[in-house]
């Protein structure tokens, strides 16, 4: 057990010291170059293939109708549908990312934070 003083005693010594943590959001966080961040889609490259969907071990990605043409490979096919992500049930797993088979990825994670808030319905589309 401590003695009642010593407490004291190491709070007026802590006084003159800078802070051992980073002072966020005045100091920006260094980010791992493998972190994963929020989802993003690029609907331009996205062939409505469903396979991110398929794969989403949180079921967080629907695909719906939006139908139009898309280019791939030098070939132009029509999409029938498009992914909608619930951004808040997303795990950031990267299985999405994954098995897109387009190139560049057409769902990829980013190295932004994904944030917070009380609307729980938020989608990235």
């Amino acid at each position: 057990m401590r003695k009642p003083g010593s407490v004291l005693k190491e709070m007026f010594e802590n006084l003159g010291t800078r802070p051992v943590t980073i002072l966020y959001p005045k100091e920006k966080v260094p980010i791992p170059e493998a972190f994963r961040g929020k989802i993003a889609i690029r609907d331009e490259k996205c062939i409505g293939c469903s396979k991110c969907a398929i794969v989403c071990p949180t079921q967080c990605i629907t695909m719906v109708a939006n139908e139009r043409e898309v280019e791939v490979k030098g070939k132009t096919i029509v999409r029938k549908k498009k992914p909608e992500v619930e951004l808040y049930m997303c795990i950031r797993c990267g299985l999405c990312e994954e098995y897109c088979p387009t190139d560049p990825k057409a769902i990829y994670l980013t190295n932004a934070f994904s944030g917070a808030g009380p609307d729980k319905e938020v989608v990235v589309k």
